[in-house]
């Protein structure tokens, strides 16, 4: 799963499709916990000291506008998700489709076209991996 999140995030798309493949026919049990916790520290990379309300419209507006798919996304529950990783005392009520779907987007949008290097994208990953674990 690591390695799908890795291959999304560097737009190896051939690669991906066959990690998918792969995670259909096993399964993706886990998933959605090591997407939580890669999109909790994309936001925390993006927004190291915080984002005030303003700051987070803009970046969803932003992401909205310039990633595949971000059309499509509801504003109102991007911003809701990202002030949530931001401020856990925020509840959110999102369904978790529509969850994971903003997650993946806010991780491409921070990380993806190369605004990582490979081994920053490592030990994130890595670090997300031990979060996911504790969770």
């Amino acid at each position: 799963m690591v390695a799908y999140i890795r291959t999304m995030v560097t737009g190896d798309h051939a690669e991906n499709d066959r990690i998918e493949a792969r995670l259909d026919s096993q399964g993706w049990e886990g998933f959605p916990t090591l997407l939580g916790a890669v999109f909790y520290l994309a936001v925390d990379r993006r927004f190291p000291n915080g984002a005030g309300p303003d700051e987070v419209i803009r970046f969803v507006s932003q992401m909205r506008s310039t990633t595949t798919g971000g059309p499509e996304t509801d504003a109102t529950s991007a911003e809701r998700l990202i002030n949530a990783a931001l401020d856990p005392s925020i509840d959110t009520d999102i369904d978790p489709k529509v969850a994971g779907r903003i997650q993946g987007l806010t991780i491409l949008h921070t990380l993806g076209g190369r605004a990582i290097s490979d081994e920053d994208l490592d030990a994130l990953l890595t670090e997300a991996l031990d979060l996911a674990s504790r969770i």
